[in-house]
């Protein structure tokens, strides 16, 4: 592989100023940003507005739009697929499979088709966990694959490409270690667009593995590659692909898009175990670990972590939900190992037991903390002392990203709670409920003065933008929801569990 620096130089020479792609051709939208600038959806989601539904193959990836179609990813058959559906009436107009492969092991909660597709000029870039890239054009003829081995991932890969220039842009964190070494082989890689070929990458050694989707980053100072991981924020040069600044403090655990405008960042990450502040209270974590004390004794011995045990994250759910706790290896050996090594990061005496006291010490430190942060161009290294221009700890939510529309941001957390902050300042503004209780895992979208926002249980949130909390609708799909909506012109598309639908406003 030629130089990092020297390809990175030449690859870049001419992308840099290259404008991003009004449509939302990648995951949520424009850069990721979640906004619609122009689209004019409809507000009321009626079945009057229901232009068409199709039933999809399972599968977590968000839709994107080309101008005539909608693309997404499915597992059909045991085999990973990308689909094209047209947008005027919701008919499947081509479906291609990727190799068989055998497919990543992934955490209940997640799915093997979770990365979203990636359209370019009469180009449709899919990135499969398991298998690797595919490159389409828009009619669903093959021009190249690439296959990339799987990294080791704690939820599978949900992380997807993003373009720019004449690069395909892919986070690559890894659980795994270089040959010899305790450093991760997590990367950033940049692909040719054309042909697939490795224009350049950029090791993140110190990182493992996670699920934030990258962001391009123009300033007034220039372009930066931004990628949210474990543990912090980092900015990357274009020119010389070297980490020129970064933040830490962030959850082990990031999975949200950082957003930008007016020459700000910002970026969140929720606590482990979704705090939604700072003080999170470790009780209802230590009363979901002595649930499995078998003698009585108040305490956890090593040989009681059996059956659903593991370390909670979510401890209001039951044992044994997909969402209770950190996943763990199903291979017995690994699994045995992932235990003793959770044992001993909470045994630190070494006295063989888990007490409260000791648990609860734990929980208090070492584990990131929520935030929301705002960042000032043209810091370099550690730039929390320099750079940060405010901080917010409160209403993060666990899974989906911020969205920047107009001067607010806009953040929902499990249980419909709605937050809107001042980006000029971090003020948080309100924090209201949206009669729509339950977990939230799509991110919130914005057009037309409204925010959309969807629960897992499919209930369609319709939010007037602005400084006041304002429902304008609410619709009940009765079919759940993980993934982010898309927009155009005048629709908005819902992937539900089984469909995908098109709520179209009338000419």
């Amino acid at each position: 592989m030629k130089p990092t620096t020297v390809i990175l130089g030449i690859a870049f020479a001419n992308a840099l100023g290259q404008a991003h792609s009004d449509g939302w051709n990648q995951f949520r939208g424009p850069n990721g940003s979640g906004v619609a600038k122009d689209g004019k959806p409809p507000v009321e989601l009626d079945a009057a507005r229901l232009a068409w539904k199709t039933a999809m193959p399972p599968g977590l990836s968000a839709p994107v739009l080309s101008s005539e179609r909608v693309f997404l990813t499915g597992l059909a058959k045991g085999r990973l697929v990308t689909l094209a559906v047209d947008k005027a009436d919701g008919k499947i107009a081509w479906q291609r499979a990727a190799p068989k492969v055998d497919l990543e092991k992934v955490h209940k909660a997640s799915h093997p088709a979770t990365p979203s597709v990636l359209v370019g000029e009469n180009r449709v870039f899919t990135y499969f966990g398991s298998y690797g890239l595919i490159c389409h054009d828009h009619d669903g003829r093959e021009l190249w694959k690439k296959p990339i081995r799987t990294p080791r991932s704690l939820y599978g890969m949900s992380t997807s490409p993003i373009l720019h220039g004449e690069h395909l842009i892919l986070v690559l964190d890894n659980d795994a270690n270089l040959p010899g070494s305790r450093l991760s082989q997590s990367k950033v890689i940049a692909y040719n667009k054309t042909n697939g070929e490795v224009s350049w990458e950029i090791p993140r050694p110190f990182h493992r593995s996670g699920w934030s989707t990258p962001m391009i980053w123009k300033h007034d100072n220039g372009t930066e590659l931004v990628v949210l991981g474990n543990g912090r924020v980092s900015g990357y040069d274009m020119k010389s692909g070297t980490q020129k600044w970064f933040v830490p403090g962030f959850s082990r655990e990031t999975i949200s898009t950082p957003v930008a405008g007016k020459n700000i960042l910002y970026a969140s990450s929720s606590k482990l175990g979704g705090g939604a502040d700072i003080r999170v209270d470790p009780l209802p974590f230590w009363e979901a670990v002595i649930h499995f004390d078998q003698n009585s004794d108040g305490k956890i011995e090593r040989k009681e972590m059996t059956g659903h045990f593991t370390f909670p994250i979510r401890p209001e759910l039951p044992p044994g939900h997909p969402g209770f706790g950190i996943p763990l290896p199903e291979d017995k050996r690994r699994r045995q190992e992932r235990l003793d090594g959770m044992f001993r990061g909470v045994d630190r005496n070494r006295d063989k037991f888990w007490t409260k006291e000791e648990f609860i010490s734990n929980m208090r430190g070492g584990r990131g903390k929520p935030l929301l942060i705002a960042i000032r161009p043209g810091g370099q290294g550690d730039i929390t002392d320099t750079h940060l221009k405010w901080e917010l700890n409160r209403s993060i939510p666990e899974i989906p990203s911020p969205l920047l529309y107009g001067n607010l941001i806009y953040m929902v957390r499990n249980g419909g709670l709605l937050s809107a902050v001042d980006a000029a300042n971090g003020k948080l503004l309100y924090r209201e409920r949206l009669n729509a209780p339950g977990q939230y895992s799509a991110s919130p979208v914005a057009a037309n003065d409204h925010v959309y926002l969807v629960s897992n249980r499919g209930v369609i949130t319709v939010v007037k933008a602005g400084r006041q909390f304002e429902i304008t609708h609410q619709h009940d799909l009765n079919d759940p929801v993980f993934v982010t909506p898309a927009i155009d012109k005048n629709t908005l598309y819902v992937r539900t569990e089984k469909t995908l639908l098109a709520f179209r406003e009338k000419k």
